[in-house]
């Protein structure tokens, strides 16, 4: 339940402003405001709270409240005893009610405190989410609910969805609303001007829209067509059901993940022309904002963002105290990484699966702390047991195989502990970032390893990254192989790399080439013969093995 106490202080908004956003939820505004009106701060009360405030409990309440289950009665014996001068900063600057009774209006009019009947059946819920979001995106700007000042989708590059239903609606003529993916919330809208039919109306106001319409909509493949892809649906009208013809299409992601839906009823104007462009349009631009919605982190996530040492780090006294965490208690650093799969789209794979992995972490040390950074997750527990972290892991990593929002990929993990405390969380990310990047791509890597497990691959990895970044230190007799293979397709660089693994065994090599011994034989000898490498020699044949490990780390897929 919201409390007064320690509120950040929001900038100002018109309280009218207010009563358009909540649109349909509003039933009467019997005393109504102007302008002068505005509110920075939100509350809900139920009869409990009501009566901590009226004995003095609080000192002050929020500028705007949601009386919630309270009677009529009790809510004008309230007002009333607001009216002592003594109780003047005890006062809020409106109230939000389902009781539309005159003594209750004329008790709020003698304190000067505005009233706003909301409808029966609306969800209180929902009406605190639609005040607070008002209150959070205001930058004193009109932000899309002026159509008058949209003139077209292409000015919408840095809009978030409320000013883009604003562009929608200008474009197509229609009453604009954007639902998510599970078509249970109502993410924007634009005002409904008295013309909304009821399905809009129940949408708005959180509750289900006419059963009998919905088993239309499915059995016309309208809830099938959105979720699969990006065709906008032409929804006839329903004189019977009193339905308006509306648009609507889906909203995907560039990997195909649904995020939710926009919906365009016509209202007492035909839709226009290009609505259906528009819509095609309009759901690209969603897309994008979802999706940075999705990745980017709230106040407590950006913090423990820092703590793993990104946006510039932060010192572990503030965040130990921020996230109630002792700063030197011993703490144990998983990073986990998807392995396979399309790259390009893997920063929004790792999102998407990002919240699972908080639940499962939280699930197995509710203090576990998790974060998605730069397209890997990473989770933070105390240190109590490595043995039970390091099993703990393998069956997270495991429980996400074949999941479809992976698309083909695997999770991998590496785990780094004990670590000192706090401050070493920064070092500890860096430590599984090295393991995760020599170790995760091969074939045969473990699905969870440790630093210590996989020392040799990490060191030999991060030796082979430094060489293959100096074209100087690359022996051109290696060179003149490989230009002699892509002439010739003669098999000398491949036959050299089994001869030197199977430590100059002839038999062995030829036996993992699938040739004969002889043939194996002359390969060598040519190789030998064309770049003046002699495998006799202990250090041609290091200096040629290190060369060949570049060689297939600059080349990807070459083995």
């Amino acid at each position: 339940m919201a409390d007064s106490t320690g509120m950040v202080v929001q900038p100002s908004v018109a309280l009218s402003e207010v009563v358009v956003a909540l649109d349909t939820a509003v039933a009467r505004v019997p005393l109504v405001p102007d302008d002068t009106v505005r509110i920075r701060s939100v509350s809900m009360f139920d009869a409990d709270d009501l009566a901590a405030q009226a004995d003095g409990g609080a000192d002050q309440l929020t500028d705007a409240v949601l009386l919630v289950g309270i009677d009529g009665g009790t809510v004008t014996d309230w007002l009333t005893r607001l009216a002592d001068p003594g109780r003047i900063g005890h006062r809020p600057v409106v109230i939000f009610t389902k009781t539309d009774a005159a003594d209750l209006v004329d008790a709020a009019s003698a304190v000067g405190i505005s009233v706003v009947v909301v409808d029966s059946r609306a969800r209180w819920d929902r009406v605190l989410m639609t005040v607070q979001a008002v209150l959070d995106r205001n930058d004193g700007l009109d932000r899309g609910r002026d159509d008058a000042g949209a003139s077209a989708l292409a000015h919408a590059v840095d809009v978030d969805l409320v000013g883009l239903v604003g562009l929608i609606a200008h474009g197509t003529g229609g009453l604009v609303s954007i639902e998510d993916a599970t078509s249970a919330r109502v993410l924007a809208y634009s005002p409904s001007k008295g013309e909304a039919d009821d399905l809009r109306v129940q949408t708005i106001l959180g509750r289900a829209g006419p059963p009998a319409y919905l088993e239309l909509l499915r059995e016309w493949g309208v809830f099938a067509a959105i979720r699969r892809g990006m065709e906008v649906v032409d929804v006839p009208e329903h004189p019977e059901q009193a339905m308006r013809r509306r648009l609507v299409v889906g909203v995907h992601s560039r990997s195909g993940r649904h995020l939710g839906s926009i919906w365009v009823q016509e209202g007492e104007r035909p839709l226009a022309d290009d609505a259906s462009d528009v819509l095609r349009g309009a759901a690209a631009i969603a897309a994008r904002i979802l999706t940075r919605e999705m990745q980017a982190p709230s106040t407590e996530g950006q913090l423990v963002q820092r703590l793993f040492g990104a946006h510039g780090g932060i010192d572990s006294s503030t965040a130990g105290a921020y996230l109630r965490w002792p700063i030197d208690e011993p703490v144990a650093v998983v990073g986990i990484a998807a392995v396979g799969g399309d790259e390009r789209h893997r920063d929004e794979v790792m999102a998407a699966v990002g919240g699972s992995l908080r639940l499962h972490a939280s699930a197995f040390v509710a203090s576990a702390l998790t974060t998605v950074l730069d397209g890997r997750a990473y989770l933070l527990f105390p240190a109590t047991g490595s043995a039970a972290i390091i099993r703990w892991t393998r069956g997270l990593v495991t429980r996400f195989d074949d999941d479809p929002v992976l698309g083909g990929a695997m999770l991998h993990a590496a785990v780094v502990m004990p670590l000192a405390g706090l401050h070493d969380v920064p070092a500890g990310r860096a430590e599984v970032d090295r393991v995760l990047s020599a170790t995760a791509s091969g074939a045969d890597a473990a699905r969870v390893t440790t630093l210590a497990e996989s020392r040799t691959a990490v060191l030999l990895g991060e030796i082979l990254d430094v060489l293959a970044a100096r074209d100087d230190l690359a022996d051109p007799r290696l060179t003149i192989l490989v230009d002699y293979d892509g002439e010739h397709d003669g098999g000398l660089v491949a036959s050299v790399a089994a001869y030197l693994e199977a430590h100059g065994n002839v038999r062995d090599a030829a036996r993992a080439m699938g040739v004969h011994a002889n043939t194996l034989r002359y390969r060598i000898d040519r190789a030998q013969h064309l770049s003046g490498l002699r495998f006799d020699d202990a250090g041609d044949r290091l200096l040629t093995e290190i060369g060949l490990a570049v060689w297939r780390r600059r080349s990807v897929g070459y083995r």
